[in-house]
């Protein structure tokens, strides 16, 4: 379960687990449920926006970005919530300068959270 060690480390990554166990019903087991299947939904979407930044690909940067703001949102990882917003935002505004620093920060992010997360099986 969530001791105090991967509550910090959580909070690291912009999660307050305290908060996301509230909106899952007051129940941690699934709060963890979900954080951990968001990995296996969010991999696959990951590599494709890292593949669209490779390519300077702005409508699939567009798309990839915003699908994986929507899961990140769902499970409450701000830490790739907000570089992914961000992303999308710029993107539609015509802004193409710093989504690949925002990328380096949401893939350090993801990786962070995915380490927590294999700590919890």
């Amino acid at each position: 379960m969530l001791n105090t060690e991967i509550r910090a480390e959580l909070s690291e990554v912009g999660l307050d687990c305290t908060e996301m166990v509230e909106k899952f019903m007051d129940s941690e087991a699934m709060f963890l449920k979900f954080f951990k299947k968001f990995f296996g939904a969010a991999d696959s979407v990951v590599k494709e926006l890292a593949d669209a930044v490779s390519a300077d690909d702005h409508a699939a940067i567009e798309n990839r970005a915003h699908a994986l703001k929507g899961l990140a949102g769902n499970i409450g990882l701000n830490a790739v919530y907000n570089p992914a917003k961000k992303m999308v935002d710029d993107v539609r505004a015509g802004q193409f300068g710093s989504f690949k620093s925002d990328f380096e920060k949401l893939q350090a992010a993801y990786d962070k959270a995915a380490a927590i997360c294999a700590k919890l099986d």
